[in-house]
């Protein structure tokens, strides 16, 4: 078949092949009856053959059009086919919620997406990891849903979508289980800046380190030596911790199951590491409903400790 030929012109020859009169086929088409008379022999010209013998009583296949018939049948079916299957797709993947989520804050996402369930069983959340970059393009994308993300300035004007402050995560020291400071209450700040401090490769954690960097500095402290981590997921970096090379940190939710050869130990003064709900904006209805599930949720269960709760749009 000619690649010119375009499916318009396809559905036009069936319909007059099957109906082998142009008056009902152009009925049958919802259009008027010259057009498509002059569309079948543009077809005809395209093709350098003759689809159809016609007299003033009657409209017969030629054996050409008769081959192309049985093959242009089959070739709508299949068109038709992928696209409602397509459709079906589209429709599914409105019912479908994408959550994106970042090394510190898996449990919050489950929870959240077990809330919603239960408040909206009608909706599909699906998890999906991503570092704070990442997640903030898609959400502005509407790639994702939402994410919980690192607090981050201006994120709600920069990625034009709507942030929720979530969670004040307490923020913890891990160190080797043979640390002075191990079996301590806490570990002063300028004590565990003193240590080789286990970080993130850049660029993917790059966000991650300035923030760190920053909140140290606030205490007045600076880190001087630090050794740097491939990006696997947090709590797998830390047989470097339990070999003494180096300390680190991690949110307390981590702590629930005890870390072979790690001691964990809260901060002096204390510490927390912020998270936001980054959605989409404006929202869908399935959007909002997930946003108003975290929100309860946080409300509920006491989430921010540092922070008020509070909502920032894209023009504020």
């Amino acid at each position: 078949m000619n690649a010119s030929v375009e499916l318009r012109q396809l559905r036009y020859f069936v319909a007059v092949a099957e109906e082998l009169h142009f008056g009902r086929a152009a009925e049958r088409l919802h259009m008027s009856q010259s057009p498509l008379s002059r569309a079948i022999r543009e077809l005809e010209r395209e093709l350098g053959m003759v689809l159809f013998v016609r007299t003033t009583r009657q409209v017969v296949l030629t054996p050409a059009g008769s081959v192309l018939l049985e093959r242009s049948r089959r070739a709508l079916a299949e068109i038709d086919g992928a696209i409602a299957e397509a459709q079906r797709s589209a429709r599914a993947d409105a019912d479908v919620l994408k959550l994106g989520y970042g090394p510190f804050s898996r449990t919050l996402v489950t929870a959240i997406g077990e809330a919603l369930a239960a408040e909206r069983p009608d909706l599909d959340v699906r998890l999906v990891e991503e570092l704070t970059p990442e997640s903030l393009r898609l959400v502005g994308s509407d790639e994702l849903a939402a994410a919980v993300v690192m607090q981050t300035p201006a994120a709600a004007r920069l990625h034009g979508l709507r942030v929720d402050t979530l969670s004040d995560e307490p923020l913890l020291a891990a160190l080797p289980a043979s640390h002075r400071y191990a079996a301590a209450g806490a570990i002063p700040v300028g004590a565990f800046v003193a240590e080789c401090v286990l970080l993130p490769r850049e660029p993917p954690g790059q966000m991650f380190n300035q923030w760190l960097r920053g909140v140290l500095r606030a205490q007045g402290v600076e880190l001087e030596r630090t050794l740097h981590a491939l990006s696997a997921p947090w709590d797998r970096r830390m047989p470097s911790v339990a070999s003494g090379e180096a300390v680190s940190v991690l949110v307390a939710e981590w702590v629930r199951q005890p870390i072979p050869g790690v001691a964990v130990v809260p901060f002096d003064p204390p510490l927390s590491f912020p998270t936001d709900l980054a959605s989409r904006w404006p929202p869908t209805d399935g959007v909002l409903a997930l946003v108003r599930a975290a929100c309860r949720l946080r409300d509920a269960e006491g989430w921010l400790t540092h922070r008020t709760a509070r909502s920032e749009l894209p023009g504020d």
